[in-house]
């Protein structure tokens, strides 16, 4: 790690692809109960939903988001992807048997609960091939906002992002990188689990290597994005990364955070993004997050063209989850 360090405080959301829009909206709030907090288009292809799932509030660090791109082939996993995302589950290793049975009666395939990284994991996928896993919170959790639209109980509720697994074909040249330039911590017991910021759930990624190319697509990982303060912060990562000889896209606006994009070594797309000012930024009621098509205000103009070229999804929200 250099002097003047700039830190990245944890993972602050993970943008997936999806060719089935309306399943996977059904998927991640009926069957997962996380909440839609946004329903709006990618900002460099309108024609596409960009749907965002997370906690009560949409808090910085709970935002499992996916691009709707219908025509796209499935994923590939291999080298140069993201190869699994982890949600943080309130309730330790007893919630993660509550939802082994929900997966069982929803025919969502999942397997054995294992240990990984000291804490109790259940590892599943979406129908698209999703790779995802449950991660139990072993301790008593702060500052988690479970949404009440649960069909589990409230107590082993999906509470955020807990890691990001990376497959990439040279593990040596993306550990140094991971390190020495993103100032990661490699934990000396456990050789693939490397830490930021705080470290912990939340802030966790895990490294693979794999001589196979994997390829981008649907049931995939387009992007994982990780949190700074504010554009400040922002701005010194991009300083610090371009000092390194990295390229960087310069600070793009996205109405609800401010974001940087770089690939690293083998390809994979990195975002770091700031905590706000989050999605009440367009204004929408708290109270009824996801529930219209939300636009930033450059596109606002346009909603008439944006709304005929999308197909409209089918949601109804719920407010009440089980005790």
């Amino acid at each position: 790690m250099t002097t003047n360090q700039p830190v990245l405080h944890g993972l602050h959301h993970v943008t997936a692809v999806t060719a089935k829009a309306q399943a996977n909206l059904d998927f991640y709030t009926k069957t997962l109960g996380m909440r839609l907090v946004k329903k709006t288009v990618n900002q460099d292809d309108v024609s596409a939903y960009h749907l965002f799932y997370a906690d009560a509030i949409g808090s910085a660090g709970s935002d499992l988001t996916f691009f709707d791109w219908a025509q796209t082939r499935p994923v590939k996993i291999g080298a140069g992807t993201v190869s699994e995302t982890g949600l943080r589950v309130l309730g330790g290793e007893a919630s993660l048997e509550q939802w082994g049975k929900w997966f069982d009666q929803q025919k969502v395939a999942h397997s054995s609960i294992e240990t990984l990284s000291d804490r109790p994991t259940l590892a599943f996928q979406d129908g698209e091939g999703q790779h995802l896993r449950l991660i139990a919170e072993t301790g008593s959790a702060t500052e988690v906002h479970p949404w009440h639209g649960s069909p589990v109980p409230i107590s082993a509720a999906i509470v955020g992002l807990g890691s990001v697994s990376l497959t990439v074909d040279n593990v040596d040249a993306t550990s140094n990188f991971l390190t020495d330039v993103l100032g990661f911590s490699n934990n000396e017991s456990d050789s693939v689990l490397f830490e930021t910021g705080p470290g912990g759930t939340g802030a966790q990624l895990r490294l693979h290597g794999s001589t196979q190319r994997g390829q981008d697509g649907a049931g995939g990982v387009h992007h994982v994005a990780w949190r700074v303060a504010d554009s400040r912060e922002l701005l010194d990562w991009q300083t610090h990364l371009e000092s390194h000889g990295y390229r960087t896209s310069g600070q793009v606006e996205r109405h609800y955070f401010k974001s940087l994009y770089f690939r690293i070594p083998g390809g994979i797309l990195f975002e770091i993004a700031t905590d706000g000012p989050g999605f009440a930024a367009d204004g929408e009621d708290p109270e009824h997050l996801g529930e219209i098509l939300a636009l930033p205000p450059f596109l606002e103009p346009h909603r008439a063209a944006i709304e005929a070229g999308i197909k409209p999804l089918n949601y109804q929200p719920s407010t009440t989850s089980k005790s």
